[in-house]
């Protein structure tokens, strides 16, 4: 074999088995990290984590959707829940997006909570310079935890015909509803989490993360109460600040 047949050969070999290692090693598809961090309002605070993959969609990674697990751990001080069914909030079993509240129909529970939760996680993200993300994130579908609790139950018409057994201004025991499902507006159920935010990468290890929170938190009393409702529901809106830790980039 002649030297200029070695050379070609040597070329060949370089290209088919060096450029793909290289190429793979400049452009990995999925990005993996972990967020750590809390929230906090007045009278409510929460602590927790999110694990998340993120699929580059283009060729430079500036469009990414995920998905991930997230657990978090909600306090409050004694705060009103209201009744959450849509069937009594709006009069409406359909989607009801847009019909105005039943008030006279919305019953509270004022209840001091603590509840853990553990939710899958869909998100979508625009990353800028490689440094910057922007984005947003829902919880879908998850369990949550917590111990049974007595709140003060008021219906919202009082002491009437309709309040049949004298429930009003009664202690009832409730605990966290244990399975949660994202739906449209009122039919939403459960303990969950959605967020937008910004995260911006100082370091190859860590990044600062700032975002907007609303939380979906519930409870289910033991008893059947006014309208045989169970169900009572508190949406906050909360500040988040955390930590981000890339796995891979």
């Amino acid at each position: 074999m002649n030297n200029k047949a070695l050379f070609t050969l040597l070329v060949c070999f370089l290209f088919t088995f060096l450029t793909p290692s290289s190429y793979a090693q400049l452009f990995n598809p999925i990005r993996t990290g972990v967020d750590i961090g809390a929230a906090w309002k007045e009278k409510a605070w929460s602590i927790g984590f999110l694990y998340n993959q993120y699929l580059k969609i283009d060729r430079k990674g500036i469009f990414q959707v995920g998905w991930g697990i997230r657990g978090s751990h909600l306090r409050t001080n004694t705060l009103d829940y209201t009744t959450a069914p849509s069937d009594l909030t709006k009069g409406k079993t359909g989607l009801a997006v847009n019909a105005p509240a039943i008030l006279k129909n919305i019953d509270t529970l004022q209840i001091r909570t603590a509840i853990t939760s553990f939710n899958l996680n869909v998100g979508a993200q625009i990353s800028l310079f490689n440094r910057l993300d922007i984005g947003a994130n829902a919880d879908i579908l998850g369990l949550a935890f917590g111990t049974r609790r007595s709140g003060f139950y008021l219906g919202s018409t009082g002491f009437s015909k309709v309040d049949s057994l004298n429930l009003h201004k009664t202690n009832q025991a409730a605990r966290p509803t244990g399975l949660s499902v994202e739906l449209p507006g009122d039919h939403v159920k459960g303990t969950l989490n959605s967020e937008l935010f910004a995260r911006l990468r100082f370091t190859e290890r860590v990044a600062i993360k700032v975002s907007y929170l609303f939380a979906v938190s519930e409870y289910k009393t033991d008893n059947m109460l006014v309208a045989d409702n169970r169900r009572f529901r508190l949406r906050s809106k909360m500040w988040y600040v955390g930590l981000s830790f890339p796995i891979n980039r």
